[in-house]
């Protein structure tokens, strides 16, 4: 059994997009996750991090019980920036002192199953929540992988309870969801200048550092990122809206925009419910680096979906 810790590998979860170079891991990791010809999935070492990682952080030695001592150029979050892809627990109105459970989100978790396409993880029993995060990562091909995201109660009362995805990407970048009454929600900030309807659908443009986060409606579960001015276009699946499907956050979807760092946030939300003692909660994405090249293997609706798909470039 592997022990590591979500500030370097699971918050830290970092996507590199593999052209004509390969990569490798860092000698001091004790174990690897899953890689293949086109994605691996690791801490930065070599090449090109599609996901942000905050470098003001890197070599500090952490005590999980004095984050808020650690270094931050957003001192308006009172919580560390670690960067990467993580699951979090939605409403944040039942965080404390406004900041993400730091079990959850900064302590160990524990490998307990990994393969060359695959690895489980589990994080320790918050002692507030007493909630419980597992993910699973599995490579499904050269191009794509999944993430499960598993939240158990270990309480003893009902506890209102969402996942809450958030892929924190290096700018510049661009967001997209395909709507047919495009429009957006304004949670704080201001997006002026960096959202706008395109046929059917809605592009975040995360161009430059103005901070801001909107609320988006996603019907057909689909969103998709351009990772740099000439990276990759990444798409994610989630199970589509179902009747009677409510959120924390009351939308499926959010991007935030950071004024401090340079990176934005994709962040997808499962459904919410009341989560009884010894219950759990899944939550599944599907994540495909798309060949733009080979239109055969987008979707139909996207593929029909021009004006949008050509202002994602």
């Amino acid at each position: 059994m592997y022990s590591i810790t979500a500030k370097r590998m699971i918050s830290g979860l970092v996507l590199k997009y593999l052209k004509d170079m390969g990569l490798v891991m860092g000698k001091s990791y004790a174990t690897t996750l899953p890689a293949s010809s086109k994605v691996l999935l690791t801490r930065p070492f070599q090449g090109r991090s599609l996901l942000f990682q905050n470098t003001d952080l890197d070599g500090l030695e952490v005590d999980d019980t004095q984050l808020t001592d650690l270094p931050t150029r957003s001192p308006q979050f009172g919580f560390p920036l670690w960067g990467g892809e993580k699951t979090w627990i939605a409403p944040d109105a039942s965080w404390v002192n406004g900041a993400p459970f730091p079990v959850l989100d900064s302590g160990a978790y524990q490998i307990t199953s990994r393969s060359s396409t695959h690895v489980d993880m589990t994080s320790a029993v918050c002692p507030t929540s007493r909630l419980s995060v597992s993910r699973r990562i599995t490579l499904t091909s050269a191009e794509s992988w999944d993430i499960e995201h598993i939240v158990a109660n270990h309480g003893t009362s009902l506890r209102l309870t969402g996942i809450w995805s958030v892929m924190m990407l290096n700018t510049p970048a661009k967001i997209g969801v395909e709507l047919v009454d495009p429009a957006h929600h304004p949670v704080f900030g201001s997006a002026e200048g960096m959202i706008a309807t395109h046929g059917k659908g809605i592009v975040v443009d995360c161009n430059r550092q103005q901070e801001f986060k909107v609320r988006l409606p996603n019907p057909n579960g689909r969103t998709v990122a351009r990772c740099g001015a000439d990276g990759p276009l990444l798409m994610c699946s989630v199970p589509e809206l179902q009747q009677g499907d409510q959120f924390a956050h009351d939308y499926p979807f959010e991007v935030f925009n950071s004024g401090d760092y340079a990176y934005c946030e994709a962040e997808w939300h499962s459904p919410a419910r009341n989560l009884a003692p010894n219950e759990t909660l899944n939550f599944r994405q599907t994540f495909r680096v798309l060949a733009e090249e080979d239109a055969s293997q987008m979707p139909l609706g996207l593929t029909n979906n021009k004006e949008f798909l050509s202002c994602m470039s």
